[in-house]
């Protein structure tokens, strides 16, 4: 007999926290859903008969405390599962299809798809913008109608280009989200010179608590959306299995189907936060990053630059690279003994 109120989900969260800090509450939950889903498929009868929906959702609803264990324990089984290839999951929506030579092919069309897309926008942005401009230059009345078309034309391809897309198209990649992710790889400190993929991982470790955590935070989202769409597709895949042989009851598949293109769209906009998430993290922490690695705090944006460029090869392990130390509390002789130098030009 079941406890009343109690669901496979409540059960599968509360072991999963038990079982540790790096086995989350996104590992479980979709793996529910999908187990979920999966035993309804399988209680309808549909692998050797039309499904039959009503016996599901009864059984569902009085599983029994041994068969509300048993999805559970399937539930973290399949997060188990699933978790260390959460990062291989992400590449591969990502774009990063492999060498072989049908996923180079299907990953050039896609890049090709989309930079034509970039074209397209940045000529309906170019075409919008010159008519605005000869309307203002030569003073030809035109109607609020004409005007409210071009400038919407003007701003919306501006925005989806800029904010979906790399800066340029040799950095394109052959999905939306590899796309948005790119974007924030590129962007994300590039003003100040500072490589994020190399920088992220040293600034969450000396970023306060409330920074790291937001980053953290953003980063959770994406890891969920990024797994409900792995997981619908399943389900997708799951019912077709199930239910082609049935007619109509074959459209069942769009339902999992349609959180799969939810989710997906979902893990894009998760990725523009992301990427605002890393971008924000660098703006603030930068300079206690210099002040932990000892480097020398530098006086304008320009040496900053600088800096960020030999920065850059050390962390790529460049051991012809020589950067100017500086050692708190240290001066004259003894920065010298210590293997360090000062400079004048950073602040006390």
């Amino acid at each position: 007999m079941a406890i009343p109120g109690t669901t496979v989900t409540d059960i599968s969260t509360g072991a999963a926290q038990a079982i540790g800090r790096y086995f989350s509450v996104i590992s479980v939950v979709p793996s529910s859903l999908y187990v979920t889903f999966v035993y309804l498929l399988i209680a309808s009868g549909s692998w050797t008969h039309p499904p039959e929906w009503r016996q599901a959702f009864v059984t569902l609803e009085h599983p029994g405390v041994s068969g509300l264990a048993f999805l559970a324990f399937l539930s973290i089984g399949l997060g188990i599962i699933i978790h260390p290839i959460q990062f291989a999951i992400v590449q591969f929506l990502e774009g990063y299809w492999g060498a072989s030579q049908p996923a180079l092919a299907i990953r050039t069309q896609r890049i090709l798809h989309y930079q034509k897309l970039c074209e397209t926008l940045e000529r309906a942005q170019n075409d919008a913008g010159e008519t605005l401009n000869n309307w203002k230059n030569t003073g030809v009345k035109t109607t609020a109608h004409s005007r409210a078309r071009f400038n919407s034309q003007y701003f919306e391809a501006k925005r989806v280009r800029d904010t979906a897309f790399p800066p340029l198209l040799d950095q394109i990649m052959p999905t939306r989200l590899g796309n948005m992710l790119r974007r924030a790889e590129i962007q994300a400190g590039s003003q100040y010179g500072m490589n994020a993929l190399q920088s992220v991982p040293h600034l969450l470790m000396i970023a306060p608590q409330k920074h790291a955590s937001y980053v953290n935070d953003q980063r959770t989202l994406l890891d969920l959306a990024v797994r409900m769409t792995f997981l619908s597709a399943a389900a997708t895949g799951t019912a077709v299995l199930f239910l082609w042989p049935y007619g109509l009851w074959a459209l069942v598949v769009l339902f999992p189907y349609a959180i799969t293109y939810l989710s997906y769209r979902g893990a894009v906009v998760a990725a523009r936060h992301y990427g605002s998430a890393l971008s924000l993290l660098i703006n603030l922490n930068r300079f206690r990053l210099y002040e932990e690695l000892h480097l020398q705090l530098p006086a304008t944006t320009e040496d900053e630059r600088d800096l960020n460029e030999s920065m850059t090869k050390l962390f790529a392990y460049d051991i012809d690279e020589d950067v100017r130390y500086e050692h708190p509390g240290c001066s004259g002789k003894g920065a010298e003994d210590s293997g360090g130098e000062t400079s004048g030009n950073a602040p006390s």
